[in-house]
Parts: structure tokens; C-alpha cells; sequence
């Protein structure tokens, strides 16, 4: 950090403060979501004519549901080699401690803040097979957590991580039915500091009514035999291919 030119952040005051801490004097730079194109293509410019910088986040890693993506779009663009730091990652750690699957996972940043289009996104996700990584807002998490139970299966194991790395750091563990006793319980802190909602990946099929089995039925019949049309359409039924296959059988 001593040795860049310049340092961009989100919060300069919080980062002045932590450089300071370690006794790092250096010229910080607001920079954020509303740093306009111009602003960017100024930063660019300096850094090709020789000027080095950092860019930081006073929380986490700059990037993710942070400030810099138009900034290193733009870099690349012009050639300037950009190199990543290791750094802190709430998303990270909350996913190795919470016991659910590392294996393949998805994160959506920050979950909408609108009721209708939260529940729109987890209908749109609850068969999701890959675990599941949200960031919310103590003020919304417990209509979020309300929420999930009503949309996901209550089987599902559900992992909120608070004040990561920090000194409140706490994990509520268990099922989506756990949700109503985790949060009637007054001794918990869930709606202070930065929370991450880990969520396991469903095991459930895609359940279509009879109905629609029926017009997606007619619709393949010209095209299909009877028993590959029951092959498809199991994969989107609760029902296996040999019931579909019977149940057309006698139609």
C-alpha cells in the first residue's frame, strides 16, 4: 500500500483510519457506484502514464457487491495489468464453516429489497441444486428468513453467518422449519452486523400438475414415442417414467 501512488476507496474515511493504523500515509480517492465514466476513464489514463493504485474495500473484497467492476472492464481494456490480492471474503467463509456443500455453489449478492421480486427470485430458485449464498440486511433478514420458509422445503438445511471474522462472529445452524424458533428467540443478535444466508441445494424434482403433463403428452405424441415422451416428461414430474408410460398407456 506504500507503494502505489494512490488508494481508491469506497469509504475514505474508514480507510484513512485503517491506514493510519499501520502507519500507511497515502492519497485515498473516493471511489464508488457513482463514480461517473469520465471519473474512470481519468483513473485509467493516469494509471497508463506510469501512476500505480489500489483499490480497496474498508469490508470484505473489493468487487463482490462492491465498487470496480467498470474500473477493471476498463484497465484490461487499455492493457494495464491488474493484480489480485487475497484478501478477506465474507461469502468464503461463511460458506467452508457452514457445513453444507462447497462443492458447486452460486451467490447472488445482495437479495432484492422489494417483497415481490424476493419472491419472485426464490421461486425461480427453489429447486436450485447448488448450494445457495445471499447477502441481506439486518434490517430485512427476519421478513427474508419468514419468506424462506414459506418458498423452500422445510427439510432444507439453512446456515446464517454473522460478523464474519469479526468479534461477534456467530452461525444460527438447521433446517428452514428451525426458522420460526431461531427467530422467536429474543437472546439472538440475527438483526445486528452483516449477515450471509447459506442455503442447501434442493433435492427436490420440478413438480408439474396433470394437467400440464397432459398438453406437454399431446404436444411431443406426433413427434415421440410413448416411452421416450416418459422419459422427458419424468424428469420434471414427481411421477417415474414407468407411471407416466402407464398412465398414457391407457388414454
Amino acid at each position: 500500500m506504500q507503494e502505489v501512488d494512490f488508494v481508491l476507496a469506497e469509504n475514505t474515511k474508514k480507510t484513512k483510519f485503517l491506514l493510519e493504523r499501520y502507519g500507511v500515509k497515502n492519497k485515498v480517492v473516493l471511489f464508488n457506484d457513482f463514480s461517473t465514466k469520465k471519473k474512470i476513464q481519468s483513473l485509467v489514463y493516469s494509471i497508463s502514464k506510469g501512476k500505480n493504485a489500489a483499490l480497496v474495500s474498508d469490508a470484505g473484497t473489493p468487487l463482490i457487491s462492491d465498487p470496480g467492476t467498470n474500473l477493471v472492464q476498463a484497465a484490461i481494456e487499455e492493457k494495464i495489468k491488474v493484480v489480485p490480492i487475497p484478501g478477506a471474503s465474507s461469502l468464503i467463509s461463511a460458506l467452508v464453516a457452514s457445513g453444507l456443500s462447497a462443492e458447486k455453489f452460486i451467490f447472488y449478492g445482495f437479495l432484492p429489497k422489494k417483497e415481490g421480486e424476493l419472491k419472485k427470485l426464490f421461486e425461480e430458485i427453489r429447486f436450485e441444486t447448488k448450494t445457495q449464498i445471499f447477502f441481506e440486511s439486518p434490517k430485512r433478514i427476519k421478513k427474508t428468513l419468514l419468506i424462506i420458509q414459506e418458498e423452500f422445503n422445510l427439510n432444507q438445511k439453512i446456515v446464517i453467518a454473522r460478523e464474519l471474522t469479526k468479534i461477534y462472529e456467530e452461525f444460527y445452524r438447521g433446517k428452514v422449519s428451525d426458522l420460526s424458533e431461531i427467530l422467536s428467540n429474543n437472546s439472538n443478535n440475527i438483526e445486528k452486523g452483516e449477515l450471509v444466508i447459506i442455503l442447501e441445494g434442493s433435492n427436490e424434482k420440478y413438480e408439474i400438475d396433470n394437467l400440464l403433463e397432459e398438453i406437454l403428452f399431446k404436444e411431443l405424441k406426433p413427434l415421440l414415442t410413448l416411452r421416450q415422451i416418459s422419459k422427458i416428461i419424468s424428469k420434471i414430474s414427481s411421477k417415474d417414467s414407468k407411471e407416466i408410460y402407464n398412465f398414457f398407456l391407457k388414454k
